[in-house]
């Protein structure tokens, strides 16, 4: 059963290249003197409603616990991790419509952070031929029980799995970031882990394989962009305490996606793959990876191609768009393609582009305001050319720095700062 219906909510986000730093500059003490302003809102709010409909409540998802790990304990001091809650198996519906209107409510007034959504970098499962097949089975079992048969929405959970497996608050392994606390009826991480789900439910093989399928394109590169970094999300019928500790990157469909606030949030993201993926005996019916105790193949090596078999065993149709090695940075050059921000002034995009050229001798920064036409890769295509709204250049060779916009678009009062369009 699909768990997200097929009605679309924009996020209104600009995406950019860059998932480390900040591009628009802005205070995150005002943003979250603004988010604190939302919460109280929120308590008057639910304070007023409760007061017109005594014993109304507002279902809330999850329930929160202190990361194991000492690390994760000294990254989040006394904050609680809380569960994920895109699958519905693993929580009570609400008690009326009423109720979840309220949540509904509540959560859209919650105010998206401000700034731009950057994307997580490229993940590339780089191990044994025995972790690749468990981490696919893991995260194709996380892809179907939490996101039911939709592509798009499974790769929004597969998302959230590897924005984890590289945050410090959580395990190293998508195995162990999928099973996090299944041990615990109370404590699981994904609900689908803890509630019967496994028991109750079995995805037909057509349905597991395009869940592999979609978990091995994100293994070997893909990444989902609409939900940036985020590390945590939620139905919008429940408003769950703990999303007011964080910050709201993104709304896809009904689910509302968040990550931690500053020194927990995006400087966090550079931890490396642990590799050892632990065999998890609740797959072993699904995943054959997880029946056999131990190496598959004698701990041999396995390239990009191996995973690629392993997705595509009895399936006609091979992954020919997915990425079959890694491909170099263009942000390792020096080069950022990127989504401007939305409303920002045309001044401020030269200090955006200075902010992402910092280090670099040459650098290229191209930025356009629409994201439909942002290109990926070079050379650009033509109608990413077309519609460039700024450009920023600098060469190691050269003391001047070339900076313009599209007229058309942005209107100089120096025309040399025009971009001049191909005739």
């Amino acid at each position: 059963m699909a768990l997200l219906p097929t009605s679309t909510m924009s996020s209104g986000r600009s995406i950019l290249s860059d998932p480390l730093q900040s591009i628009d500059g802005r205070s995150t003490g005002r943003w979250r003197d603004g988010f604190h302003a939302v919460v109280r809102a929120r308590a008057m709010l639910l304070g007023a409603v409760m007061a017109l409909a005594p014993g109304a409540t507002v279902p809330v998802a999850g329930l929160a616990f202190q990361p194991a790990s000492p690390a994760a304990a000294l990254l989040t001091k006394t904050r609680a991790v809380p569960a994920l809650t895109m699958s519905t198996a693993g929580l009570p519906p609400p008690a009326t419509d009423a109720q979840a209107q309220l949540a509904r409510t509540v959560n859209a007034a919650i105010p998206l952070a401000q700034g731009a959504l950057f994307p997580a970098q490229p993940f590339y499962l780089d191990s044994s031929f025995a972790d690749r097949s468990r981490a696919l089975d893991c995260l194709a079992a996380a892809d179907f029980y939490e996101a039911g048969g939709d592509p798009s929405d499974q790769r929004a959970v597969a998302q959230v799995v590897l924005n984890r497996v590289r945050h410090a608050a959580f395990p190293s392994t998508i195995c162990g970031v999928v099973f996090e606390g299944a041990d615990r009826p109370t404590g699981c991480q994904f609900t689908f882990t803890c509630d019967g789900s496994l028991f109750r439910r079995r995805p037909t093989p057509a349905a597991w394989q395009d869940a592999r399928r979609v978990a091995a394109e994100m293994l070997l590169g893909r990444v989902e962009a609409t939900v940036g970094q985020a590390t945590h999300y939620h139905t919008d019928w429940v408003s769950p305490v703990w999303d007011r500790t964080m910050d709201k990157l993104a709304v896809v469909k009904t689910h509302l996606f968040f990550r931690w606030h500053g020194a927990s949030g995006a400087p966090t993201f550079g931890k490396h793959y642990a590799g050892s993926e632990p065999r998890i005996a609740l797959l072993a019916p699904l995943s054959q990876a997880h029946a056999v105790d131990g190496p598959l193949d004698g701990g041999q090596p396995a390239s990009a191609s191996a995973l690629t078999a392993v997705a595509t065993a009895g399936v006609p149709s091979p992954l020919a768009s997915v990425p079959q090695a890694p491909a170099p940075s263009l942000q390792d050059q020096g080069i950022f393609l990127v989504t401007l921000p939305a409303g920002a002034s045309p001044d401020s995009f030269r200090r955006i582009a200075e902010q992402r050229c910092a280090g670099f001798a040459d650098c290229r920064f191209v930025g356009w305001t629409d994201s439909s036409r942002r290109a990926n890769t070079l050379p650009l295509p033509g109608n990413s050319v077309d519609a460039i709204s700024f450009t920023f250049v600098r060469h190691s060779n050269d003391k001047a720095v070339r900076v313009q916009w599209n007229c058309s678009e942005f209107p100089r009062v120096n025309t040399d700062e025009c971009l001049q369009r191909a005739t």
